[in-house]
């Protein structure tokens, strides 16, 4: 008979991709590797804050990937959460008057927005045994404007993981060359040699202060949103100012110089001069094609 292939969770399907191994991330922590096999196949499966925090922080120093990951994995694991901003009714006080209530508010008003069932917060008051959902702590953080990444530390303590190996120079260097390829062809406008080191199912992620601003799944709808970016700008140029090489990533930090070529809804207006500093992360499939490229700014 054969043995039943179980769905994975969103929890699951995050480790799969990254490449995360459960014995790995137990070699780092205290999780036991049946919870993360747990995790990954069970929707019933309760996600608690400390081991959340545990298992993709460990899993991501130890596939290479960087701290910015982290609302990634948030995104893709509850992407239904509540969203709200517990700070929006007091836009008009003053600034301090702001600071205050960003840690005075009701507990009772707090747990209605967020969907936390009532007096619940207080048990975690009382009882030193009581564990956050995974989901309380990042809905509460991101509602009064804190990094989730940081509040978990705050909470939790950091992690220190000892590991990662670089891959060998030659996939380093193939990698680089891919990126220089990709910044060189992003240059001079020519859609057709930026995608070819794509994989079919690449996914490309935009962030701007910390928010998903775009995503785009498969090399044919990126290659429509490339086609569709020449015209935003009159010129524009990237220049790489570090690369550097992790296990299954490489980051590169650059310096990025456009002129607008429309009117944007932001306000910047055509021929207005844009200078920002970014980065980029492209993530390697087993066969050395981009599989993830990630914009940061």
């Amino acid at each position: 008979m054969e043995e039943k292939i179980k769905k994975l969770t969103r929890f699951g399907a995050y480790l799969k991709r990254i490449g995360a191994k459960a014995v790995k991330i137990k070699e780092a922590t205290d999780v036991d590797p049946k919870n993360i096999s747990l995790l990954s196949t069970n929707e019933k499966r309760t996600i608690y804050a400390d081991e959340f925090y545990k298992i993709i922080y460990t899993a991501h120093q130890q596939t290479g990937l960087g701290e910015n990951e982290f609302n990634i994995a948030i995104n893709e694991i509850f992407p239904d959460r509540v969203r709200v901003n517990l700070l929006e009714e007091f836009d008009d006080y003053s600034p301090e008057g702001k600071f205050f209530k960003k840690y005075t508010q009701q507990q009772s008003e707090i747990e209605n927005k967020l969907g936390i069932p009532n007096a619940k917060i207080s048990k975690y008051f009382g009882d030193k045994e009581k564990r956050a959902l995974a989901i309380e702590i990042i809905a509460f953080a991101e509602a009064i404007g804190l990094n989730v990444l940081q509040t978990f530390i705050e909470i939790y303590g950091p992690i220190k993981i000892v590991n990662n190996s670089l891959p060998a120079l030659h996939i380093i260097n193939d990698r680089t060359n891919k990126i220089f390829q990709y910044i060189t062809a992003y240059n001079n406008k020519d859609v057709e040699n930026m995608i070819t080191d794509f994989s079919d199912n690449i996914v490309f992620l935009n962030f701007e202060s910390n928010q998903e601003t775009m995503r785009k799944e498969g090399v044919d709808d990126v290659k429509k949103q490339a086609i569709e970016a020449l015209s935003y700008f009159s010129e524009r140029e990237q220049s790489i100012e570090s690369i550097t090489h992790k296990c299954n990533s490489t980051e590169i930090v650059i310096n990025y110089r456009a002129i607008a070529a429309m009117d944007f809804p932001n306000g910047l207006k055509q021929g207005d001069e844009i200078t920002l500093q970014g980065k980029s992360i492209f993530e390697f499939s087993e066969d050395g094609k981009i599989s993830r490229l990630t914009d940061i700014s």
